[in-house]
């Protein structure tokens, strides 16, 4: 009973503490916020742009179907042009030199009129290789991004080399005189000038980034000269969201629910280099012959059950699996209850996939850690980082 008595002491006692230490923290939040407006500003649109990233990154994940495409064909990772004339639409092409830096399209991303504390609409330049109109071929988990950021606020922020940024997003807050002495004027006939809404830092200057170039975006301390809120948009991050979208295409293009299903094929050895690039692949190639873990094989019968136009079937013109090398990312080990699924990541430290050897060694993809996971017991455990896709495909 004494037990008993303490141990419901002990609970009244955390309660207590629990409650008072949120009572805490919410008074100090309200003491904050009413003697820190900026700071508050700062967070409202920190969170504007963090719903921007994951609306962009819904729409690079958008289901593909098993429709037919044979050129210029939706894929994982497309992102939409930016809105070059205020009007919420992504334009319908970004191909020219300037023209990947705009207002971010939120009509086109289904969103509201977003903007910063200061009321105005955020801005966006996406990297030439994730823009959806005209795509550059391949994008899978190999491209890297072609935005440098100069990351002078946030040092610890996630940008793993100088070109691993697909899209940056940024909050332009109330109008001031840059460094180099520009007054920002935000009239309607002048909101197409991005000096007046982008600043710079040093040398380097927000409305002028040049991609693929380490003069770049720039993000700063806020300053009587600067005040953009800058968020880089990593590759590693949509790298994440583009390997779940093709593991959710597999499944789909893998699922059977005939009375009887064709039975999967063996995978095609790693070392096939037939199995390797982007083009349509040659009949009588890629062809089935590992015993256990291997990539998608071109199969017997030319063509995947259930569909005469599968998206494994090896045609380029046909889908946007083989149109993006994709086939060389992915690897699958089928079994009686059906098959185990791996999309690869990004290459990590020490791995390279620049040539067809490389390429062919399994652990140049899959981690140790991931294929413990497939087979335990088969390799030694690893404490290395593993960014490989993992799923099971059910037989019915």
């Amino acid at each position: 009973m004494s037990v008993s008595r303490d141990m419901q002491n002990g609970v009244v006692v955390w309660i207590l503490l629990f409650m008072l230490s949120t009572a805490m923290l919410l008074t100090l939040s309200n003491v904050l916020s009413a003697r820190n407006p900026k700071q508050q500003a700062r967070l409202q649109t920190l969170t504007m742009l963090a719903n921007a990233e994951q609306a962009l990154l819904a729409y690079a994940m958008q289901p593909l179907g098993t429709t037919q495409c044979a050129l210029n064909c939706p894929r994982p990772g497309d992102l939409p042009c930016p809105d070059r004339n205020n009007d919420g639409v992504a334009e319908s092409s970004c191909s020219g030199v300037g023209t990947r830096l705009g207002r971010l399209p939120w009509k086109t991303l289904g969103l509201g009129d977003v903007r910063d504390a200061s009321g105005e609409r955020l801005w966006y330049a996406v990297s030439e290789a994730y823009k959806n109109n005209p795509r550059v071929l391949p994008l899978n988990t190999e491209a890297p991004g072609s935005w440098y950021v100069l990351n002078a606020e946030f040092p610890a922020l996630d940008i793993p080399q100088v070109q691993a940024v697909v899209a940056v997003l940024i909050a332009p807050m109330q109008p001031l005189t840059r460094s180099d002495g520009w007054l920002q004027q935000r009239k309607p006939q002048q909101s197409d000038i991005a000096k007046n809404y982008l600043d710079m830092a040093a040398t380097l200057d927000n409305a002028g980034a040049i991609e693929a170039s380490t003069l770049g975006f720039v993000a700063a301390q806020p300053s009587g000269n600067f005040n953009d809120i800058v968020w880089p948009v990593t590759a590693t991050r949509m790298h994440r969201a583009m390997q779940q979208q093709v593991m959710f295409e597999l499944k789909r293009a893998l699922n059977c629910n005939a009375s009887s299903c064709s039975i999967l094929p063996t995978p095609a050895e790693i070392t096939d280099s037939a199995c390797l690039g982007k083009s349509s692949l040659s009949a009588g190639s890629c062809l089935s012959s590992a015993s256990s873990i291997g990539r998608f094989p071109l199969d017997y019968q030319a063509h995947w059950p259930l569909a005469a136009q599968h998206i494994l079937d090896g045609d380029a013109t046909h889908h946007w699996f083989q149109q993006n090398g994709w086939r060389e990312q992915v690897f699958y080990w089928p079994h009686a209850g059906g098959a185990q699924l791996v999309v690869a990541g990004e290459p990590l430290p020490g791995q390279s996939r620049q040539t067809a050897a490389e390429k062919s060694v399994l652990a140049h993809y899959v981690e140790a850690a991931t294929f413990q996971s497939l087979a335990p017991g088969t390799v030694a455990l690893s404490t290395a980082v593993a960014n490989d896709s993992i799923d099971t495909v059910i037989a019915p």
